[in-house]
């Protein structure tokens, strides 16, 4: 706070210099006379919104982006849409991947969520149509599960929905606080800004070249506006539906582990059998692994090579097809009045219903992921016959292994292998609806006022997650990674096409189920005033009140193992078989058919549809929890624009003040209840933007800002299990964590130097001051903030007594820097039909380093890259456009970055998602003056995608595709 306060005082001193320039300034001076081309010189401090601007065309999206963009004080970054409901990407996030320095998580071929400078989704607040929203997906299990924390799923919305997507990279006071990273603005069209009644429509068919599936798009959309004897009043509705149905192959490993882990594999003669009295039953003898399954000889050099911690196996060593079938509903609706001069009333609907069934099919080798423990067989059971192993570099992980050779298996043929079918079957809704009122009025020609308030609510409902095991137990698996690391051949001993050969009873089987319900909630109401001292400067003030609510709950079958006995017909009866598996992998590696349950037969049978009888759920305490968060806001700024000194000076400078008020809820274990916890803490954010227009084409930008991001949602639960006896540990939520903070610094320099032209080059400096990890410590229990009744009746001292403490905690931060290089040029100086191409490309490199915390030991740490953080991202595009004709073709780079740490598996220090470049094309033909045809192609060349653990061996994790996807159609517009 004193540090605010400093700064406060500065900014004061400053602002009194601002108002004395001005008072000394000509009011008459005007900038110099605007070339032919606006874009190329857009007066500075034109601060017509990006809503008040209708393209057309992909060019004139981006000379309307290059206006904006070089008229705000602020360091921003605009995508316009092409025409009405015409946006050029078929997912926000996929256009938003184009802006300098933004990259995109994908989930089935199709961007999820977004990191901006290297920093990910949870660092990014995403206002739509100016008010803080959230919103839910949910994916795989290697893609991260359901979002439940404070990152943004764009693949809820419909791009089709939104006229402009704004980027603010640097902050200013008047901008809510929250993001590290970024904040961005998603706004839909409005009536006033159609200047006559306008019918826009749009059908489309798309096919994906896996599924071979005809896909439908649709959009409308509809306005008008009339004078009235009450005013001028606008309407505007759109639509816009979807629905894709592809599939996704891909061989996956489950992970890797130790050969050691889980009891290590079978043992030769002479050496002692894992627990041999506990599977005797199960067939596990002196000589037999289990019933049918020698032990190999004694001193067997296979095994000797083989089970050491310092070689590792995929855990579930596999292929598998994702079925997805998704539906996409999203409706606006927006109000406007205007009953006087200088006074506007409105009010914005926009609901989404993205709905999704997938089933995720895969054929595995269990074993390799199990110790035995009744009624399942395991690891212990089962043999190595023949094993070639790959030298893969020294581990730098600390433990076990460090310092050591590591070898991942190349090739390997096991006896007594349990081999399962495990079909994931799930379908969510996610529904998103946000209603706002927003006014703005003229009280004198100097004052105004802006009014906002509205509601936003996000409900994700997964109503079916239901995991089928079933399979065939004592086989033999060959795998083999010698040609292809990322596409191993992988063999069975048996048809895993007859479903006689297949087994769904106790001891072989297991169905879990696990449907969860997530709810968030925003309620906004802010009020800002602007007063216009004069024509240099403009103070703002405003105050802001959001409350946000989260909870989550989830349910689960009490004992996963109560399966029914089926007969071979009957297992006949509610399986059927894939097909076609393997399009654009290599031939062999895999049978492309095997046999998956029918899930709907199943559940129709057995009482899964509607859990009942043996599969009765119960919720699940423990990952019940909730979160309200309401935040109370204000903020002063002065807006200048010097536009009579030699070099004209415009920007902002101001302090925004945020008093967060913290109330988390849990289950404790330790007493079977749930418990409460508050935390509030307040901060002061100055900042300043300021930018000087060197000539009418050439500017510098400068900003600095203190910042902040609040913790993860998943971070804040004061649900914990607390042992007394023996050593007395705690293993938790953090509800006392503080925000992380940062102070940023950005700079850059921008050259309008042709007509859509702009040559950037921007650097960036974030000071992170602290970061949130899980780390382990010793302390007594008043220190961990947790309520004081999880230890009644314990008998220990909460002020002495010491706890080795398992929580997130606020940990030292590291710097985080880069640079972006941005060049966009339409190519009117070359001769003939070239004149018509241009290209778009931006560059970003970025560094941060954290000291992570493994143990809890203080000097037990690594010191890798930021989650999230790729080093460097590209995007290219170039297009050609005429009056009749428009195509571009589009490529995205993104490097390699850490998506867990540690890993989740043991000796190994970290999972990643490896490098991409993802190629799209897309064209338009005007056949008319209302009538255009359109064409659209999606990775193009069928990318793979890579996830990989370990940075020394680099393992393959997942390695999936899609293939092609295309969508070709019709616009008209009246």
């Amino acid at each position: 706070m004193g540090a605010g306060r400093i700064t406060l005082c500065s900014g004061v001193s400053l602002a009194a210099v601002l108002l004395a320039v001005s008072a000394s300034a000509q009011t008459s001076s005007s900038y110099p006379a605007a070339s032919e081309d606006s874009s190329a010189t857009a007066p500075p401090g034109n601060q017509q919104s990006a809503e008040e601007i209708i393209v057309s065309g992909f060019r004139a999206s981006l000379s309307s982006a290059l206006n904006t963009k070089r008229a705000e004080a602020s360091s921003i970054d605009v995508i316009k849409a092409e025409d009405i409901a015409d946006f050029p990407d078929n997912n926000l996030a996929e256009s938003l991947q184009r802006v300098p320095g933004v990259s995109i998580n994908r989930v089935g071929g199709e961007g999820r969520a977004i990191t901006v400078r290297g920093l990910s989704g949870s660092f990014t607040r995403v206002r739509v149509n100016g008010m803080e929203s959230q919103a839910i997906s949910g994916a795989t299990t290697s893609d991260r599960g359901i979002n439940t924390g404070r990152g943004f799923d764009f693949n809820v919305f419909a791009s089709e929905l939104f006229n402009n997507l704004v980027v603010r990279k640097t902050a200013d006071a008047e901008t809510i606080e929250g993001s590290l990273g970024a904040t961005v603005d998603l706004n839909v069209a409005r009536p006033f800004d159609f200047t006559k009644a306008t019918v826009a429509l749009s059908a489309q068919a798309g096919y994906t070249t896996l599924a071979k599936k005809a896909n439908p798009k649709l959009t409308g959309l509809l306005t008008d506006t009339w004078n009235t004897g009450i005013g001028r009043i606008g309407v505007l509705v759109s639509a816009a539906y979807s629905r894709r149905h592809y599939f996704e192959d891909q061989f996956g490993s489950g992970g890797w582990n130790p050969a050691t882990t889980d009891g290590g594999f079978c043992s030769p003669i002479g050496v002692t059998p894992v627990s041999p009295a506990l599977n005797a039953g199960q067939g596990t003898t002196a000589t037999d692994c289990v019933a049918g399954v020698t032990r190999p000889a004694a001193n067997d050099a296979n095994y000797a090579a083989v089970n050491r911690s310092t070689v590792f196996l995929p855990r579930l060593p596999r292929y598998g097809r994702f079925d997805h079938d998704q539906k996409r509903l999203g409706i606006t609706g927006s109000l406007q009045w205007e009953p006087a001069p200088g006074i506007e009333i409105g009010g914005d609907l926009l609901y989404s219903d993205y709905k999704v069934a997938r089933d995720e099919y895969w054929l595995e080798g269990f074993s390799f992921a199990r110790a035995i423990a009744s009624p399942n067989f395991g690891k212990p059971q089962t043999a190595i016959r023949e094993a070639v192993l790959r030298n893969a570099g020294t581990s730098n992980t600390q433990g076990a292994n460090f310092g050591q050779t590591v070898y991942d298996i190349d090739y390997g043929v096991f006896d007594g292998v349990d081999v399962r079918s495990d079909n994931q079957h799930d379908r969510f809704r996610s529904r998103f609806s946000q209603y706002t009122l927003h006014g703005k009025f003229e009280i004198t020609d100097r004052l105004q006022l802006a009014l906002l308030g509205g509601i936003a609510d996000t409900n994700f409902d997964q109503t079916e997650q239901t995991t089928f095991l079933f399979g065939r137990n004592n086989t033999r698996q060959t795998i083999d990674f010698r040609d292809d690391r990322d596409l191993p051949t992988i063999g069975y001993g048996f048809d895993v096409t007859d479903p006689s050969q297949y087994s769904l009873a106790p001891g072989s089987a297991e169905i879990r189920t696990t449907p969860s319900y997530v709810n968030n909630k925003n309620r906004l109401i802010e009020g800002n005033f602007s007063w216009k001292l004069n024509g240099l400067i403009t103070a703002k003030a405003g105050v802001h009140y959001d409350r946000f609510d989260f909870d989550i709950t989830a349910y689960q079958r009490p004992n996963n193992f109560l399966v029914p006995t089926l007969t071979a017909s009957q297992v006949a009866d509610v399986t059927r078989t894939i097909d076609g598996f393997g399009k654009g992998m290599p031939d062999g590696v895999f049978p492309t058919s095997w046999i998956v349950v029918n899930y709907d037969k199943f559940a129709q049978q057995y009482g899964l549809d509607n859990y009942s009888g043996d599969f009765a759920i119960v919720e699940n305490l423990s990952a019940r929890r909730a979160v309200r968060e309401d935040v109370l806001s204000a903020f002063g700024q002065i807006d200048f624009n010097l536009k009579d000194l030699d070099v004209p000076v415009r920007g902002n400078i101001g302090l925004r003040y945020a008093r967060t008020k913290l109330d988390s809820t849990g289950y404790s274990t330790s007493i079977a209840q749930f418990i409460t916890a508050q935390n509030k803490y307040d901060d002061w954010l100055p900042s300043v933007n300021i930018v000087g227009d060197l000539t009418s084409k050439l500017l510098v930008r400068a900003a600095a800002a203190k910042v902040i991001t609040r913790p993860e949602l998943s971070f804040l639960s004061p649900g914990a299990t607390v042992t007394i006896s023996g050593t007395p540990s705690i293993n938790g939520g953090n509800p006392a964590l503080e925000p992380i903070r940062a102070n940023t610094y950005d700079a850059s320099i921008e050259w309008y130097f042709d007509r859509n032209s702009l040559i950037s080059a921007a650097y960036f400096y974030k000071d992170i001051k602290s970061y949130i990890q899980n780390q382990a410590q010793q302390l007594t229990f008043n220190q961990t903030g947790l309520p004081l009744s999880l230890l009644v009746n314990s008998g220990l001292d909460p002020n002495v007594s010491i706890f080795t403490v398992n929580q997130a905690r606020n940990t030292p931060g590291g710097p985080l820097k880069g640079f972006e290089i941005n060049y966009q040029q339409a190519f009117n100086f070359l001769p003939g039909f070239l004149q018509n191409f241009g290209t778009l490309l931006n560059y970003t490199h970025v560094t941060s380093r954290i000291n992570y915390f493994l143990a809890a030991s203080a000097n037990n740490t690594t010191n890798r890259d930021l989650l999230g953080l790729s080093r460097d991202a590209f995007n290219a595009t170039l297009y050609y456009e005429d009056k009749k004709f428009s195509a571009r073709i589009s490529a995205a780079y993104r490097g390699p970055y850490i998506i867990a740490l540690p890993a989740n598996n043991p000796l190994q220090d970290l999972e990643g998602v490896d490098k991409s470049l993802i190629f799209d094309v897309s064209a338009s033909y005007q056949l008319t003056e209302r009538v255009k045809l359109t064409f659209e192609g999606l990775n193009v060349f069928d990318r793979f995608y890579r996830q990989f653990i370990d940075s020394d061996r680099d393992s393959t994790f997942v390695y999936s595709h899609t293939g092609p996807q295309f969508y070709a159609g019709v616009q008209v517009r009246f």
